[in-house]
């Protein structure tokens, strides 16, 4: 597919409308229309039907979605990377995130970062501590952000701090009121947990098991924000570790260490074949200042 197509196609998924996504790919209604029956004709399948006055994805277009956004992404990408290489253009730094680093110490990192160097673009790209590192890999970012001890030979790796398990909670719960969290406690309550085959899902099984008890959550999630949603519904209480804990306390929420092991880390990792450009050194020490000044939990194990 060309990239004008691919365009279209993403705009009729948003919008359901030709008029609409026309506008967004730059075209006329009727060369838009023109141009979607002839890619479903050289593909073969029948992208969008029609329910009503709008076009809805069919199994098949669903299925291209995903590949499509991708495609797309790496395209405006490659085109912004080379616009920065011109004369008097921004310098652009790419950094790869699990989704807590996010939301956690890199703002602020990157708060610092500009207002040094204002000429600077940012470009965040999320994924898991697996995709991080495999963006790392393939040299797609400058410097990624991940939990846990997902590493490759390809890979440089910096610990920039420890993370600790952290119970999020409503204002007024009864576990509110103590400095921290016994296992024995989360086990007598309905918690939330990250899946077991992600870093802060598989210390929260280890310490659970450990303490006798069965890893059991009343809801198991693979995102932090889904964590603190169901905390705000009433679901139970949330197991995250500090940085997510420092989001859920920003959304009116309550969190209190958990008294287990973590053994967690935020880590920075690059390419060590590409290593690391001025201005990506700059940001890590940035990050390395930050999650000094974190606050620190003992998160000793329970007797």
């Amino acid at each position: 597919m060309k990239k004008r197509e691919m365009v279209l196609v993403s705009a009729l998924a948003r919008t359901g409308s030709v008029t609409l996504s026309a506008t967004a790919a730059g075209m006329s209604q009727p060369a838009a229309s023109a141009m979607l029956a002839q890619l479903e004709d050289r593909l073969g399948v029948a992208l969008f039907t029609r329910n009503r006055r709008r076009l809805e994805l069919t199994a098949e277009c669903r299925a291209l979605m995903p590949e499509i956004s991708h495609a797309l992404i790496a395209l405006e990408s490659v085109e912004r990377a080379a616009e920065s290489m011109g004369r008097g253009k921004r310098r652009r730094i790419v950094i790869g995130a699990v989704p807590a680093a996010s939301t956690g110490v890199l703002p602020q990192a990157v708060k610092s970062l500009l207002q040094k160097r204002p000429d600077t673009a940012i470009v965040v790209k999320a994924g898991t501590a697996n995709e991080v590192v495999e963006m790392a890999v393939q040299e797609r970012i400058d410097l990624g952000l991940i939990y846990g001890s997902t590493l490759h030979e390809h890979v440089a790796y910096k610990n920039l701090g420890p993370l600790a398990l952290m119970c999020v909670m409503p204002h007024g719960h009864p576990y509110a009121e103590s400095p921290e969290v016994t296992v024995a406690q989360l086990i007598a309550a309905p918690y939330i947990s990250h899946s077991r085959y992600l870093p802060v899902g598989a210390l929260t099984a280890q310490a659970i098991e450990s303490a006798g008890g069965e890893f059991s959550p009343c809801v198991e999630v693979m995102q932090f924000s889904a964590a603190c949603a169901m905390v705000e519904a009433g679901c139970g209480v949330a197991v995250l570790e500090s940085l997510a804990a420092r989001y859920a306390e920003g959304h009116g929420l309550v969190a209190r260490p958990l008294i287990a092991e973590s053994g967690l880390a935020l880590r920075a990792v690059w390419s060590s074949t590409k290593g690391l450009n001025a201005t990506s050194l700059e940001l890590l020490g940035y990050l390395e200042s930050l999650m000094s000044a974190q606050p620190a939990y003992s998160g000793a194990t329970e007797h």
